[in-house]
């Protein structure tokens, strides 16, 4: 399944192999041992429910495929899952990847900017529309603002029993979002094991119900990722980018053929948020646009989800020019259980490699604390500065990088395709100027992924955080603040948390078309000539 082109640094990856092997590293991965992860063992152990997750969801298989077809037949053409990073980046994966087997289409909303929520919504039949809120701890702010705004919406139209049956939770057991729904009457509550994280739930009911309502066999889903359990290419991968790492190539660089071309969005979370943490990590650059070997520094390494072999000729000379590159081997888009399981376990084996406890997030929570503070300044009536540069100002963040510096674009505005191309020429002006790595979150979403990295990893990022004006704002049911306040709380929230850890930020403000804004970045930086190689 793995497959490694190293080139200079196969020595340095062959001697961490040897001493992972010598220290039965795989093996006791597999048989969930903490004492693989050195000092924090104990802050491990109670999180490795994740490597039972293909043998012990079978059991739940069959009761998800019935709840699907149970929703078709009763009319369902759509099911809306309402949650954010490790819930709802799998199903993003799912709905890109697969078809419509069921004839029920899957939309994922993770974003708090009213137009996102609005446009989540847009066209769908409360009566003829599944809502999944997803939430491992059950008190997560956006899944329950979601939920909020489209039980409203639900309730209104349809009455409260049948609107209840329009809904189903994913969650811990004993939660208080569990308890609600099951007051409330909701068709049903899924508990997840308690031991699974939120990061590492793509092989669980987080991940398995949306497949279902897509069609995708469970059980040989589940098949593959057990095998590749079974084999050492998942904690291979993880020793020999740790590897890489400590050599200086810590950003890796995620490639695949386009019938699984999101996966990227789902590794980043996964290794972002595992990794950057006590000042170490490991970078992961997603979606990034792929240029020629001489584009890319002596930072990178590259990881190639091969299915077709499209991108073959340009991986080939990736390695050609000298640069890393491990190749994971798929079959078909069921290959993607192996390869969740097979980035799982080389997240946690880079972890017990760079000595840092894979499963935890400390720094997640100083950004949440930084929006409550913002969020109840408004409430109580006043206005945050909130200081903003215009978009032809975005250039002024690519002085002062340097080699083995990256360059994260922090997108708190719709998402949409429109603002991914613009995004995307933006990501490559900046290589081309400052030859450095870009990564590129849409805001509130990457605060649950790699904003740990960006407060917690290495001081090697600079931070550009783009906020669009809401021409049309959204209130949130039962609560004193609207959307647009929510997303204006949380982006600068997360600039006060970068910037008492002394992260150099810029913030740029969009106005209130995003994709106009964006565009006009995309030019600044397109204008310039190159500063870097």
């Amino acid at each position: 399944m793995l497959r490694a082109e190293l080139g200079p640094n196969a020595s340095a990856v062959a001697d961490a192999w040897r001493r992972a092997g010598d220290s039965g590293l795989a093996g006791r991965l597999r048989a969930g041992d903490p004492s693989a992860f050195g000092a924090h063992a104990e802050g491990a152990a109670p999180w490795i429910g994740w490597l039972r997750a293909p043998l012990e969801m079978r059991a739940q298989t069959h009761d998800l495929e019935a709840l699907a077809r149970a929703c078709r037949d009763d009319g369902i053409t759509h099911a809306i899952v309402l949650g954010m990073g490790g819930s709802s980046l799998c199903p993003e994966v799912s709905r890109l990847s697969y078809g419509r087997g069921l004839g029920i289409e899957l939309r994922v909303l993770d974003s708090t900017d009213p137009a996102a929520v609005a446009a989540a919504g847009r066209g769908l039949d409360p009566g003829r529309t599944l809502h999944i809120v997803a939430s491992k701890s059950g008190t997560t702010v956006e899944p329950l603002a979601f939920m909020a705004h489209f039980w409203a919406r639900a309730e209104t139209a349809l009455g409260p029993m049948e609107a209840a049956r329009r809904f189903v939770v994913i969650t811990d057991p004993e939660t208080p979002l569990g308890d609600d729904a099951r007051e409330r009457g909701f068709r049903a509550v899924l508990e997840n094991p308690a031991d699974i994280g939120g990061r590492y739930s793509a092989l669980s009911l987080f991940g398995l119900l949306p497949m279902a309502l897509l069609g995708v066999p469970l059980d040989p889903l589940l098949d593959r990722a057990q095998a590749a359990l079974a084999v050492d290419a998942g904690p291979n991968l993880g020793v020999a980018l740790a590897a890489l790492a400590e050599g200086g190539r810590d950003k890796v660089t995620v490639l695949a053929d386009p019938a699984i071309g999101s996966i990227g969005l789902w590794v980043e979370q996964l290794v972002a948020e595992s990794l950057g943490k006590e000042g170490v990590g490991l970078i992961p650059v997603a979606d990034e646009p792929l240029d020629d070997p001489e584009a890319y520094g002596a930072d990178r390494a590259f990881v190639y989800h091969r299915m077709t072999g499209h991108h073959d000729a340009e991986v080939a000379a990736l390695a050609a020019a000298g640069h890393p590159v491990l190749t994971l081997e798929l079959r078909d888009t069921l290959d993607l259980g192996a390869v969740y399981m097979a980035w799982e376990l080389a997240t946690a084996a880079a972890g017990a490699q760079l000595g840092v406890n894979p499963f935890d997030q400390p720094d997640v929570q100083a950004a949440k604390d930084a929006t409550n503070r913002v969020l109840a300044r408004m409430e109580a009536g006043e206005a945050p500065e909130d200081e903003r540069a215009g978009p032809e100002a975005v250039a002024g963040a690519l002085a002062g990088l340097g080699p083995g510096d990256y360059l994260a674009l922090l997108a708190f505005c719709p998402p949409s395709p429109a603002a991914d191309r613009a995004l995307a020429g933006m990501r490559t002006a900046i290589r081309g100027r400052a030859g450095v790595a870009t990564t590129v979150g849409y805001g509130p979403r990457f605060l649950h992924s790699t904003g740990q990295l960006h407060k917690g990893g290495p001081p090697s990022g600079s931070f550009v955080q783009l906020l669009s004006e809401d021409p049309v704002d959204l209130p949130v049911p039962g609560k004193p603040y609207t959307f647009g306040q929510l997303k204006r709380a949380q982006a600068l929230g997360d600039a006060d948390a970068l910037v008492e850890r002394g992260r150099r930020v810029l913030r740029v403000g969009l106005g209130p078309d995003a994709v106009a804004g964006l565009r006009a970045a995309e030019v600044a930086l397109a204008q310039g000539s190159p500063t870097g190689g």
